[in-house]
């Protein structure tokens, strides 16, 4: 199997597994209720809030998806498998990174499709065309750090529920942990503006808030997080026995 018939079933693998359409059908419930809530009570639904309502519950969603071919590759033994020959090893991180970028992508056109069908049906301001690729690249950056993270600790230590606990901890727990920071004595508060700076505090917070772009600092820190994760995980396979 070369790089590209491994990202081939790595997407297959998703659209073919019910538990895809199970996950989908409770990302997309919780918004219908949101939709005909807002929709009773003030007879519109703002297309931005729908956005921003649904892109916490995708980016789970999407994580999820990465995890499963994370957790498939360590099950099946495909990563024993190309992690045999030398050559090998840097084209199935590449194709990894392929396929993060792919599931970024997919839900990203899902979570726009369903909000067009949404504005298309009720009243409402609409999202535009430069939200939604704001939202494309907030995902692709969300999608690629976590992905890489988690991708690196399945190497490090290959134990399908290690990995699986610690995305849902990372996305789940980090971020409704953060609003306790501030009780910590002395020095909760300084911790707490320490996190804008930390990827993995401030994509999970913009999952909620709505605002999916980036401060200077922020897109300097997460794309050269990203870059530093891609070259540690090549330079990992490249060396070690799995």
């Amino acid at each position: 199997m070369n790089s590209l018939q491994l990202v081939k079933y790595d997407m297959y693998s998703i659209f073919k597994s019910p538990l895809t359409y199970l996950a989908l059908l409770l990302t997309i419930l919780p918004l219908i209720g949101f939709t005909i809530l807002f929709v009773r009570q003030s007879d519109e639904m703002n297309g931005n809030t729908l956005l921003s309502i649904g892109s916490w519950f995708f980016s789970i969603m999407g994580l999820l998806f990465v995890i499963k071919t994370i957790t498939r590759d360590i099950s099946q033994g495909t990563i024993q498998l190309y992690m045999n020959k030398t050559s090998s090893r840097i084209g199935y991180v590449i194709a990894k990174v392929i396929s993060i970028i792919l599931i970024a992508i997919l839900i990203t056109a899902v979570l726009v499709g369903f909000v067009l069908i949404v504005q298309g049906v009720v009243d409402g301001k609409n999202i535009t065309t430069s939200k939604a690729f704001e939202l494309l690249w907030f995902f692709l950056m969300f999608h690629l750090f976590f992905g890489l993270l988690l991708y690196l600790f399945s190497l490090i230590v290959p134990k399908t529920a290690l990995i699986f606990t610690l995305g849902i901890f990372l996305v789940l727990i980090v971020p409704f942990a953060e609003p306790f920071l501030p009780m910590i004595p002395k020095i909760g508060d300084n911790i707490q503006d320490s996190l804008k700076y930390i990827p993995f505090s401030y994509l999970t917070s913009k999952t909620t808030s709505g605002d999916y772009t980036f401060t200077n600092w922020q897109w300097f820190i997460t794309s050269a997080s990203i870059v530093i994760l891609f070259i540690v995980n090549i330079f990992y396979v490249s060396k070690k026995d799995i």
